[in-house]
């Protein structure tokens, strides 16, 4: 489908990232990381397959959204391949290739599915319907079986009609963990957790002082490639995760090609050596943390992973004007302890083949119409 989007009304699907795209001031002007022009641009990237990008406009309403495709041969990552996603959340094992290939609509990033919107909000549902066909129509034309968003708010009920109105099955989701920081510092971070709490996080810094534990954080450079992906890795494999080393790879490396000095890394290090890493990327006044790795000895060096995951990111965060930290998912109860709010996510998948239908419609039978459980709790997902 490729529809003339005029003024007034219609549909646009692009096969690649055009410059127009990047410019709009929808794209351009994105308060969120993961619907801007940076981050299409790391997307692309670093993970050239299949994808599109959509746009509707009814009226003065405006949308826009990526496409981006999965088949069987795509990174086993259970946070962002629709079959393996729907395993991991209903439970019940494989036996969902009936799903590929598939599409992932508003993105591929654990905790967010987004359609920047602009204009009217009374026409926003219908402006979202219909980029959601376009999407389909799109997905169709290019041999996939299912639409899928992985990470929607159950509270957008314009974005809840636009899927309704396409056949959409909704289904459990990982919830995005965010963490705001009250006051100035470190200190008022402390202050504002439960007393037992607050006397944990002390008692861990004091761990890792003793330790002789040091925590940097600067920008990423291209030699930090290289040491940082097998402590990754084996972070994942340490969860039972599976992940292609060369998407790993090819992940860093886009941050540093379109990121700049927004691609931070937390390094832990005694006496020299790394213990581990932490990723971040800031989009204004927000930091992201996201992919972590440590090496098997940083056991023994006290609780590494809280003062890279948290510690260390909170200090920058303070000291650079950030007052958010998006935690992705995973270990909510863990997150919330200290301090963050988790924000429920609904996973939507729309059938576009008879054999896609019936397989939706078996799983919703054995849990229930519209099933809503809370998913297994994940780790290792940022």
């Amino acid at each position: 489908m490729n529809v003339t989007l005029t003024r007034t009304g219609g549909t646009h699907v692009d096969a690649v990232l055009t410059p127009g795209t990047l410019d709009h001031p929808l794209v351009r002007d994105c308060p969120h990381l993961y619907c801007g022009p940076r981050w299409l641009r790391v997307e692309e990237q670093a993970h050239p397959g299949d994808a599109f990008y959509t746009w509707a406009r009814t009226g003065d309403s405006t949308a826009f959204a990526p496409a981006y495709g999965f088949d069987r041969t795509s990174n086993p990552w259970p946070f962002a391949r629709p079959d393996l996603f729907l395993a991991d959340v209903t439970g019940t094992g494989e036996g969902h290739e009936a799903l590929l290939p598939a599409f992932t609509v508003g993105g591929r990033r654990p905790g967010r599915s987004k359609f920047c919107t602009a204009g009217s909000v009374r026409q926003r549902a219908r402006t979202l319907t219909l980029l959601l066909e376009a999407a389909a129509e799109g997905a169709v034309v290019r041999g996939a079986a299912c639409l899928a968003a992985l990470y929607c708010p159950p509270g957008d009920a314009d974005l809840v009609a636009a899927f309704r109105a396409h056949g959409g099955v909704r289904f459990p989701s990982h919830g995005a963990n965010i963490l705001g920081l009250p006051g100035d510092g470190l200190s008022d971070w402390m202050a504002s957790l439960p007393r037992k709490q607050r006397a944990k996080e002390k008692a861990d810094l004091r761990k890792l002082d003793g330790a002789g534990v040091e925590f940097t954080v600067s920008p990423l450079r291209e030699p930090d490639i290289d040491r940082i992906v097998p402590l990754e890795l084996g972070l994942y494999d340490k969860y039972g995760h599976a992940y292609a080393r060369e998407e790993a790879v090819a992940l860093h490396r886009a941050y540093l090609d379109h990121l700049g000095d927004d691609a931070l890394l937390v390094r832990a290090r005694r006496d020299g050596a790394d213990l581990g890493f932490v990723s971040l990327v800031r989009h204004g006044p927000r930091l992201h943390v996201r992919q972590a790795g440590f090496h098997p000895q940083a056991g023994d060096s006290g609780p590494v992973y809280f003062g890279a995951a948290l510690h260390e990111p909170v200090r920058w965060a303070y000291a650079h004007g950030v007052r958010h930290l998006d935690l992705s998912v995973g270990s909510d109860a863990v997150k919330r302890r200290r301090g963050a709010r988790t924000h429920p996510r609904d996973a939507w998948f729309v059938p576009l083949t008879e054999a896609a239908r019936r397989h939706l419609r078996h799983l919703t039978e054995r849990a229930g119409e519209d099933p809503a459980p809370t998913p297994a709790t994940a780790k290792a997902t940022t």
